[in-house]
Parts: C-alpha cells; sequence; structure tokens
C-alpha cells in the first residue's frame, strides 16, 4: 500500500443533530426494541461475563460509516443499509499487511430486496468465532428503517460477542446530510449500545464527505464513549481516498476503487502508537455503481437491441407471465430509447417488430420517441417479418427498415366498422328499447340499427380521415416518398411481398433478425458491442447521491370505468389520493387509456384528480382512449395531453333497455319472482348463459321511460358542468362540442377540451416544468405498473382466465381483451341506468 494524507477537521454533536433527522416512527421503533427487550435479559445470570465487544470490535472489517456509504457491509453494521444499497455482494479480509496469504479475519456479505445476510469469522490469538447476520429493511431513498439478528458460536463468550436483536434507521433528508442510529441488545447479558453516524457533504454531492460517529454502552460515561471521525474524497468518479481518526489516536487511509459492477477497496491501519498493523481488503460485485474506469474499458461504442414481441402494455404481471405469454411495457419502451439519447456511447438501436400488437396511439409516441433518438445522434434499424400499416408507420422512422424476404406488407388504409346484432337480438326474443338524447352518442346503436346513424357516420369518418393523413404523410417524410404515390400504392397494391415493397421504396432490404448485426454495420462507422435496455437503465439511474430525489409520478387509469374492475375506481382513487399527501412527489402525471363506463367509477377518479390538483400539478396524458368515461376522469387536470390518434371528448350518457322478447320461448328458459314492491321484480328475469346477468321480462312503460329519460338528462347535465368547471370554459361551450361527440387528438385541441399534442414522455417533461425541476433534479416513479400477481395468458381458456384472472388488471385494454364482451355486460349490469361509455369498436378503431 502507497501512503496517504487526510486532513481533517470536523467538529460533531450527535445528540442534537440525529435527533432531529431521524423519523419519528423509526426512532421510537429503534428505542422500544433497547428498552422493552434490554430489561428482561439479565434474569438467570449466575457467573460474571466479560462485557459485550464494542461496535468497533464487531465492525472492524468496515471501511466507513454504514449511515455514509452505501456497502456498509450491507446490514451488518447498520440493519436499515440493504434497502439503500440495492443487490450487492461483498467479501472482506483483513491480513497483518506484510503477508497477503495472512488471513486473520473474513467475512462475506450480501443484499438483495432489502434482505441483508453474512457471515464473519473472527480469529484473536487461541480463541475462534463465527457470526451469523440476519437483516430485513425497508424504506424510501431519504430513510430506511431495519431489523437484525447477530448469532456468534466457537469462542464468543470468551470474545464478548453475544448473540443480539439489532435494529437500525438512516435517514437522507437532503444531498447534504446524513444521519444514522443504530441499537444493539444482547440476549443473554443485559449489555446494551446505541450508536450514531453522521455524515456531511459540504457540496451537496459525492466529491466530499466528511463523517464521525459515536458508540456508547449501558452505563458509559459520555467522556468515555468512543468516536471516529473522517473524510472522503472522490478524485473521479469511482475513484475515492478515506481517512478515518479514532478516539484512541488509532487511523486508518485507504482507496476504493469502482468498476462498475465491482469494485475493490483496501485501507492500512495504523495503531496509537504509529505501527502499522494490518491491512483490510474489500471486494464487491452487484449492482452498477458510478464509475470512470468502466466508461473507460467499455469496448467502444454500443448498440441497444429491442425486441418488441407481443402485445405493448401499460402494466404487467408482478411475478411475470406464465407458458410464454409474452408483452412488453410501454414507459419501459420509452425510457429506453430516451435513455439510448442520452447515452454518448450508444450510437445504434436494433428494433424487432415481428410480433408487435400496438395500438395507432402507441405507435405514434413509440415513433416520437425514435425521431428523439435520431435527433441525438442514434441511428435506429427496424426489422418486421410482415406488417400492417400501423405497425408499418412505427418502423417507417427508421434510418434502415428490413423486411423478411417472406414477409409482406398489408397496407389496405383505415376503416371504422362495426357489427350490429340488431337482428340477431329479434331472432332470439330478445327486445331493445334504446334510449339515445344526445347526437352523437352511438354506444347503443349497436343493438338498435341495422347501419350507422349518420352522425355516427360523420364522426367517425373525420377520425379516419385523420389517421390515415398523419400516417400517411409521416411515411412519406420518412420514405422520401410523394404523397400521391403513397395513396397508390395503398389503393392499388395494398399487399405487397418482400420483394415489392423494396422495389417501391417502403423498406431499404430483406433480412431476418439474426443477421441484424450486418444491419447495424450500415448506420454505425465501426463494430459496436451490444447492451440490454436493463444494463442501460442501470447505468443511467446509478448515483451515489444522498437523498431521493422529487417524484414525478406517473399513475395509469386502465380499461374501463369500473368501480371494482376496469381501472378500479375504488383503489385507483385512493392511490391518487394518497399523492397529494406524499411529499416526495411533486407533480402527477396520470395516463389514461378508458373507453368509460360507469358514471359512479368516473365520478370517483375525477374528484379525486380534483383534489389533487389543488396540493400539486397534474398532467393528463390520453392514450388511445379517453372518451366519455375516460374524458370525464381527465377533465380536472392542469393540463390534458392528447395524441393525434386518441380518441377524446364524447361528452354523453347512454343507456337502454334489453327485454325478454320470446327469448324463453325459443330457449325453454323461464323464471319466476315474488315480490313487494310494484316494480320490485322489473329487474328479474331470465339469466343469461356465461354472461350470468339478468334480462328482464317486459319492456318499460312510458312512465317508467319518462323517468329514465330524466335521471340520464340530469347526469348529462352533472358530466357537463364538471367538464366545463375542469375545464374553466362556460357550460355552452361544453353542450356545444359534447353531445356525445368524439374527437381525435388533434379535433380536440381545436374544439379547447385537449392543451397539448403530444404523449407520456412529454407530459413527464411538462410535469417537470409544472414543478420547476429540471431533468436531473427530479425521478420518474411509476405507482400501479402491476396488473396482477400472475398473469395467466395462455395457461386458461377465455372463459377460466375471467374466472380467475385479476378483474382489475390492464389487460382489459389490451389486444387480448374483448371489447364487445366487456360492453355488452356492462350495458347489461347497469340497466336502466345511464352509462358514459364509448361503442366496443372504438379500442380498436383505426386498426
Amino acid at each position: 500500500m502507497g501512503t496517504y494524507s487526510v486532513f481533517l477537521h470536523t467538529s460533531i454533536c450527535f445528540e442534537s443533530h440525529i435527533m432531529k433527522e431521524l423519523t419519528r416512527r423509526s426512532l421510537l421503533l429503534a428505542l422500544l426494541m433497547l428498552i422493552g427487550i434490554g430489561g428482561s435479559t439479565s434474569h438467570g445470570q449466575v457467573t460474571p461475563r466479560p462485557d459485550m465487544v464494542s461496535y468497533y470490535e464487531t465492525t472492524d472489517l468496515l471501511g466507513a460509516l454504514p449511515a455514509s456509504f452505501r456497502e456498509g457491509l450491507l446490514g451488518y453494521g447498520n440493519p436499515a443499509v440493504p434497502s439503500l444499497a440495492g443487490n450487492h455482494f461483498v467479501a472482506a479480509w483483513s491480513t497483518d499487511g506484510r503477508a497477503a496469504a495472512s488471513v486473520d479475519d473474513w467475512g462475506v456479505f450480501t443484499s438483495a430486496g432489502g434482505l441483508g445476510a453474512g457471515i464473519l469469522r473472527r480469529t484473536t490469538g487461541p480463541l475462534r468465532t463465527t457470526g451469523y447476520h440476519l437483516s430485513l429493511s425497508g424504506g424510501t431513498g431519504d430513510a430506511a428503517f431495519g431489523m437484525g439478528y447477530q448469532g456468534f458460536s466457537g469462542d464468543a463468550t470468551a470474545l464478548g460477542r453475544y448473540n443480539r436483536l439489532t435494529v437500525g434507521t438512516i435517514a437522507r433528508p437532503s444531498s447534504y446530510l446524513s444521519v444514522g442510529l443504530v441499537g444493539n441488545v444482547a440476549l443473554e447479558t443485559n449489555d446494551r449500545e446505541v450508536v450514531g453516524e453522521l455524515g456531511v457533504r459540504p457540496l451537496g454531492n459525492s466529491r466530499l464527505t466528511l463523517f464521525a460517529d459515536a458508540a456508547w454502552s449501558d452505563g458509559q460515561a459520555l467522556a468515555d464513549v468512543p468516536w471516529s471521525v473522517g473524510a472522503a474524497v472522490e478524485v473521479i468518479p469511482g475513484l475515492d481516498l478515506r481517512g478515518r481518526l479514532f478516539e484512541s489516536e488509532a487511523f486508518s487511509v485507504g482507496l476504493r476503487v469502482e468498476l462498475g459492477r465491482a469494485g475493490v477497496d483496501s485501507e492500512s491501519r495504523v495503531d496509537p502508537s504509529g505501527s502499522y498493523t494490518r491491512q483490510v481488503n474489500r471486494i464487491r460485485a452487484g449492482d452498477y455503481e458510478p464509475s470512470a474506469f468502466a466508461e473507460a474499458v467499455r469496448d467502444g461504442q454500443e448498440h441497444v437491441e429491442l425486441s418488441l414481441d407481443g402485445p405493448v402494455r401499460y402494466q404487467e404481471a408482478r411475478y411475470g407471465d406464465l407458458f410464454g405469454d409474452a408483452s412488453v411495457r410501454f414507459y419501459e419502451i420509452l425510457r429506453t430509447l430516451q435513455q439510448a439519447g442520452e447515452n454518448d456511447r450508444v450510437t445504434a438501436v436494433a428494433l424487432n417488430l415481428s410480433d408487435l400488437q400496438v395500438s395507432p396511439e402507441l405507435a405514434w409516441e413509440l415513433r416520437t420517441a425514435i425521431e428523439t433518438a435520431q435527433r441525438n445522434g442514434v441511428a435506429v434499424v427496424a426489422h418486421m417479418e410482415s406488417a400492417d400499416l400501423t405497425n408499418y408507420h412505427l418502423a417507417s422512422a427508421a434510418d434502415v427498415v428490413a423486411l423478411d424476404p417472406q414477409g409482406l406488407l398489408t397496407l389496405p388504409g383505415y376503416a371504422s366498422s362495426r357489427t350490429f346484432v340488431k337482428g340477431t337480438l329479434d331472432k332470439l326474443g330478445l327486445g331493445v328499447q334504446a334510449w339515445r338524447f344526445f347526437e352523437y352518442k352511438s354506444a347503443f346503436e349497436q343493438f338498435s340499427r341495422t347501419d350507422y346513424s349518420e352522425a355516427d357516420s360523420l364522426q367517425r369518418q373525420q377520425y379516419v380521415d385523420d389517421q390515415y393523413e398523419l400516417v400517411r404523410d409521416a411515411v412519406a417524410n420518412s420514405r422520401a416518398l410523394s404523397v400521391d404515390s403513397l395513396d397508390r400504392i395503398i389503393d392499388r397494391k395494398t399487399i405487397l411481398t418482400a420483394r415489392e415493397a423494396q422495389q417501391a421504396g417502403l423498406v431499404d432490404t430483406l433480412a431476418r433478425w439474426h443477421e441484424r448485426d450486418e444491419l447495424l454495420k450500415s448506420v454505425t462507422p465501426e463494430e459496436t458491442s451490444s447492451i440490454d435496455a436493463d444494463g442501460l437503465n442501470e447505468i443511467a439511474t446509478a448515483t451515489r447521491e444522498w437523498g431521493a430525489k422529487p417524484e414525478i409520478a406517473v399513475v395509469y387509469g386502465i380499461g374501463a370505468t369500473q368501480v371494482d374492475g376496469g381501472m378500479g375506481s375504488r383503489k385507483l382513487s385512493k392511490q391518487i389520493r394518497d399523492l397529494g399527501e406524499d411529499d416526495d412527489v411533486a407533480a402527477v402525471v396520470f395516463r389514461v387509456d378508458s373507453p368509460g363506463g360507469s358514471p359512479v367509477a368516473a365520478a370517483q377518479v375525477g374528484e379525486a384528480v380534483k383534489m389533487l390538483a389543488k396540493e400539486k400539478p397534474v398532467i393528463v396524458s390520453q392514450g388511445q382512449l379517453a372518451g366519455s368515461g375516460g374524458y370525464w376522469v381527465s377533465t380536472h387536470a392542469d393540463t390534458i395531453l392528447a395524441g393525434p390518434n386518441t380518441v377524446t371528448g364524447s361528452i354523453g350518457v347512454i343507456g337502454g333497455w334489453i327485454y325478454d322478447q320470446g327469448f324463453g320461448d325459443k330457449t325453454g328458459l323461464s323464471s319466476d319472482v315474488v315480490k313487494r314492491g310494484e316494480r320490485a321484480g322489473l329487474f328479474k328475469g331470465l339469466q343469461l348463459p356465461l354472461l350470468g346477468v339478468s334480462i328482464p321480462t317486459r319492456k318499460l312503460t312510458d312512465a317508467e321511460l319518462s323517468r329514465v329519460e330524466t335521471v340520464i338528462r340530469k347526469e348529462y347535465d352533472q358530466f357537463v358542468a364538471t367538464v366545463a368547471e375542469g375545464r374553466d370554459t362556460t357550460v355552452a361551450h361544453i353542450r356545444e362540442v359534447g353531445e356525445g361527440r368524439i374527437y381525435s387528438g388533434f379535433d380536440g385541441k381545436e374544439v379547447g377540451l385537449v392543451d397539448e399534442i403530444g404523449g407520456l414522455t412529454q407530459a413527464v417533461e411538462l410535469a417537470r416544468t409544472a414543478a420547476g425541476l429540471a431533468p436531473d433534479e427530479s425521478s420518474v416513479r411509476e405507482v400501479n405498473p402491476y396488473s396482477g400477481a400472475f398473469n395467466f395468458g395462455q395457461m386458461l381458456p377465455g372463459l377460466l382466465d375471467s374466472i380467475f384472472a385479476d378483474s382489475t388488471i390492464e389487460e382489459k385494454a389490451s389486444a387480448q381483451d374483448n371489447p364487445e364482451l366487456t360492453f355488452l355486460r356492462l350495458m347489461l349490469e347497469h340497466q336502466p341506468g345511464a352509462l358514459v361509455l364509448l361503442p366496443p369498436t372504438y379500442s380498436s378503431m383505426a386498426e
């Protein structure tokens, strides 16, 4: 080892600083453990035993304070460390400093998911002992609490090492301060110990860290309390010089080198007389740590590979998909593309779009993210096996577009169709009473008509025109084709073989995914190595900063507005209200992708958003669908963003009545009822097989119809008033643009229902700006990224899946959902009540 000089000058006052900064709950739990357990361990003591060995002797393999440095022997010194440290493995050992093989003491320690464990072997003359450590911790980036158990075997008693419980907390209220408190309670004696830790970063970053600690044992005078002070200087990221001075006048100096996912450090120990006593060494492996060395030794430039295999979803099963039901998460794709564009070493992204299932709006957002990465100097290669117009719209943004030699491009344009079942219901003997009081609210037409109404045909045509022109113009621009030539390809050829697509200039080359290295060579000037999305995210988010950054919370409202099913308004509204009380959250992005449904559920969520917006900025990002109840939940946000393909608006209310008009006679089903109350049996009738809902036995009377109309109109008045209040406009204006009319994102902006055109990425940026934060001053946290414990996927047939799967999962809005069945169930369950619901075909509109 070389010679190190450490200049230290710090004054510490543990009592005042620590008590001010620790969280109340963590401190209370620590004190209860110390008082409750410590007071009951002395019973049955017969023979004198050595005092419990001090904290400094049990942690002599520790290079610096757990509260100040992430590794902290991963919970051995302070059991709160694992929740802050991440996933790591540390091996430590000491030698006499002159012979590398003369290992005196050693230990191995690990942490994962807030759990810490370790084994420590100690030798003192002829005595040996082995210690075992297990801890559990939880918390956030600015506060953590942990509890642990330490057991000892061998000559433990002679060395004063007793089995004990340990509690610890770490508070990092800012980037300048870190405070720790540890309590150790012996289980075989009445010994207790309290350790206080303090770290200060005068510059607010890891370039300079000053630290100090003290360990008070029960009955010890304050003047006799041992302490240490020290400093660490970060020369460059990943290279630290450290020094530590003890109350006994012993000191240590050391060097720490981080290499990304591994690190080494070593320190020399000097006793009070100035004699060099031993060397302590440590190696680490695990999560990525910031390191200039890792950056320097990375093998040239890199490329990212993304396989968008399966449906693109907002949420995923917490414990993964079963039986190969693959999916990719929308936010993670956006994040990877953004990080690729911000990393100087990433020169290219290779996208495999072979089995991609994505809605037009999400495809537009991903395309926008690709274009942003390209502006930052990243080349993009896209591969397809076959593609429709939506997938090709996404792929066409790439610098190189490759199609499988046997693949097809199917480009028929866009259309919106609907299957009308009135004739089928007539044949089945099911009567229909449609209550349509608003011109464009067409949800019930499926049951009451055999074709589009004029109003519904008009609004659908306008949406399809917007969608077609957006995609056509974007593709023509990316592929350097004229709009007219692309129109001719779509109208006259429609289906193109791989060779025809290449000749038409729609793709650059014919290749398969395993040939992607050759494709990458065509866009990168030199050889690149591959880095996956997880590795890129690790590098992008690695930090040694203290405390949690202010958060931009992203919360999802996905699926129909239902209280328990769909987006689950009861649970979702609570999550939204909780964000208002979360001091870590600076602003909220509410991603809405919903066709609406129950007005009760929509009102619950809408009211929660309204309350939240009084506390902090709320930005709504509308996905493919945000109409009717999906618009209701959006309306009280500070700003509403929609994509050009978003189906938004549809401010209207619909209802209907499907009843038995011979169905029982045709099927042989019958029902009976006893009742009290003139209309008590109105909602009783035949139970429909599979759907589990009843079909009333008669149609409504004129008086009943009049009452239903009154209810629906009042529901509409409330809807209109809510939107007018949320959008800060007049009721008259909302009535003018309402009546159930849908709009594309572009048209929605023109009529004042949407503020800006943009996607989820733009919504996050807008939320940061509204909170007064720079991009590097905040982090993004997804509040509800999980759809449930498991995704049964292909394991269960459709009916069993509907029984056993989590009814609140995002699959309700995915490509695998059956929107027609969801729609019919909602209509039957709520009749004769009013619904704020889009027709089911809007969930796949323009695909």
